[in-house]
């Protein structure tokens, strides 16, 4: 695939949909339907052949948006220190293939705070769907687990207190050499509306701010 910023722009407005918070859709070419920490998203975006959940939070473990989403055979994916019976674990660094794409979990974590400890396993994810490497961040902050990552596209918190803020976000796409960065987790409970357009703004051509869903 071209993985030129133009090539990689014109692929996620095709395929990822926002929902606000964390909340996205991935829908690939052949039509499978992955969200993940679906929140406040209403049950006509379904139904879900795949759920990703990064951590047991409300806003990221809406678990009225994840029945609404659901059908015979949908998997969910959480933590493997928060998962409930009839749902999938993973841990960091561990894999999971789903048809045509492959999952593995990314420590996400507070370096300091306490809202989001290292030792609660909670995760961020890699997805490689149709030759495109994509990271979702979950909530964390800047954390060594980034340095080897090297996604084309990488969905980063930028709302800051629970997790990075705009500076720090910018700060991770460029060590992990991020070719495309999309802001997430801001504008509806932290951040405030326009902290996702200065993130954007921040990067310049490496950046894409969606529209919500």
């Amino acid at each position: 695939m071209d993985k030129s910023i133009e090539a990689l722009k014109t692929w996620a407005l095709a395929r990822l949909h926002w929902f606000g918070q964390s909340a996205f859709q991935l829908r690939t070419e052949t039509g499978l339907a992955v969200f993940i920490d679906p929140f406040r998203v209403p049950a006509r975006a379904g139904p879900a052949d795949l759920i990703l959940i990064t951590h047991p939070h409300q806003d990221h473990y809406d678990k009225k948006s994840i029945e609404g989403l659901r059908k015979e055979g949908t998997t969910i994916v959480l933590p493997r220190s928060c998962v409930e019976p009839g749902q999938m674990a993973l841990s960091a660094g561990e894999s999971l293939s789903f048809g045509p794409l492959s999952v593995t979990g990314i420590a996400a974590y507070n370096l300091t705070r306490r809202f989001h400890p290292r030792a609660g396993g909670w995760l961020g994810y890699v997805i490689e769907v149709e030759g495109v490497r994509i990271y979702h961040a979950g909530d964390t902050d800047l954390v060594p687990e980034m340095a080897d990552l090297h996604p084309d596209i990488a969905l980063l918190p930028v709302g800051g207190f629970l997790s990075m803020d705009g500076h720090a976000a910018a700060e991770a796409a460029g060590i992990m050499k991020a070719s495309l960065c999309i802001p997430m987790h801001f504008g509806m409970l932290l951040g405030g509306r326009g902290a996702g357009a200065r993130f954007v703004h921040r990067l310049g051509d490496g950046g894409l701010l969606l529209d919500r869903a």
